[in-house]
């Protein structure tokens, strides 16, 4: 029998595996929702005791119409044991994991017969997986029948992708993804031709012709175009740096004002702060130029920083498009879309900066980083004033703003 759809994923997906002898069991630990799929419920309900005793920690959720699992007086899953194990798999086997727990980090999205499945970087595991610098993302097709494709949870593309642009939204992502990946040019500059790729894109659909998008897509990954084009788009751009702090200094210490931060972006906050000569507690009293100037004085650690660690960002910006499913993780245009891209990934980018200014070795400052990126992970996954602030921060900007503001082309 035929297969009925294919997965496009990055290689490594297949490698991972939960360890729990590794992971410091963030998904069981954090204040998040945690919902159980109605055939998990159903089988709680009808097992014998001491299975059905798992019932017990089932809460309904009125604004969703689904149960979720309750916490545990330290805000933990109640069935996290002192070794960081899973007590419901280690008691009651596999088959009693809700698909939530058991496809997790795995994401996937359906468009059409294809499937997009990656992993998130929200898990340690995985984002070690994901940002490994010896290896680039790559991606395969695979063959795959349902429902016995894999557990997990499956988004449906046409839930939140316009209907006009569904037939072409894999491809415009796998065009993105060719451009991430180009590195004949610095990450800015990719993000630069990335920005107008979009900008072309989004006209194209406007105008009513989206058969226009393949040739579009021809063009944005010809040799031509790199060669003869790329220089001129990059050479529109020119980085101001006054614009890069009053963009992104705002929008730290909103994240500050309004709670949104976990307890370990609050210490990378804190370190971009000591960093930058600032206080993000005291916006009112940001001297532009003082931190323009700031950031200034970083750029050699900068360029050194990117040079050391260009390959582990590259992976993380070609998974978080293809795994986030832009230019459409949330309603509205590509250029907002793409602003809500670059901006998330600055924030990384200075966080590591400053890290690797105050950084007195290597080897602890790639472990920092591994944890900074999965930290900013959680908060742009699962805390929506986050991803508020981020958003309201691009939202109605012209996308000539934003690069001019956050990307450096030189």
């Amino acid at each position: 029998m035929k297969p009925e759809y294919v997965y496009l994923q990055p290689k490594y997906v297949g490698k991972f595996q939960c360890d729990g002898e590794k992971c410091p069991a963030n998904c069981c630990e954090r204040d998040w929702k945690i919902f159980i799929d109605r055939e998990t419920r159903e089988k709680y309900f009808r097992a014998e005791s001491p299975e059905r005793e798992l019932t017990k920690y089932l809460e309904h959720d009125e604004d969703s119409g689904d149960f979720l699992l309750l916490r545990d007086e330290k805000n933990r899953c109640p069935f996290l044991t002192e070794k960081k194990l899973c007590g419901i798999q280690l008691q009651h086997g596999e088959k009693f994991l809700s698909l939530t727990c058991s496809s997790y980090p795995r994401r996937l999205f359906r468009f059409g017969e294809v499937i997009e499945r990656s992993l998130s970087p929200t898990c340690p595991l995985a984002a070690e997986l994901i940002l490994n610098p010896e290896t680039r993302i790559d991606f395969e097709f695979s063959p795959v029948k349902l429902p016995k494709y894999a557990k997990g949870i499956l988004f449906v593309g046409e839930n939140f992708v316009p209907p006009e642009i569904l037939p072409y939204f894999v491809e415009m992502q796998v065009t993105a993804i060719s451009i991430l990946s180009e590195r004949r040019l610095t990450l800015d500059k990719r993000l630069t031709v990335l920005g107008y790729y979009l900008y072309q894109a989004e006209r194209i659909f406007l105008s009513g012709e989206p058969n226009l998008s393949a040739t579009l897509n021809k063009v944005y990954t010809s040799e031509e175009f790199f060669k003869d084009k790329v220089p001129n788009l990059i050479s529109s751009v020119q980085f101001q740096i006054l614009e890069f702090v009053q963009i992104i200094f705002p929008v730290l210490a909103e994240l500050r004002e309004k709670n949104c931060l976990t307890k370990g972006n609050e210490k990378y906050f804190s370190i971009v702060e000591n960093a930058m000569s600032t206080d993000l507690d005291a916006p009112e009293k940001f001297g532009f130029n003082d931190l323009a100037e700031s950031y200034f004085d970083l750029r050699d650690l900068r360029e050194i920083f990117l040079k050391n660690f260009s390959g582990s960002l590259e992976n993380y910006l070609v998974n978080e498009f293809f795994g986030n499913v832009y230019p459409a993780r949330v309603p509205g245009n590509f250029t907002e879309n793409f602003g809500i891209f670059i901006l998330s990934y600055k924030i990384l980018e200075l966080v590591a900066v400053s890290m690797f200014a105050l950084s007195r070795s290597d080897e602890k400052f790639r472990a920092e980083f591994l944890k900074a990126v999965y930290e900013l992970s959680t908060d742009l996954a699962h805390n929506e004033k986050f991803s508020e602030v981020v958003t309201a921060a691009v939202r109605d900007k012209e996308i000539a703003l934003l690069m001019r503001g956050l990307l450096i082309n030189r």
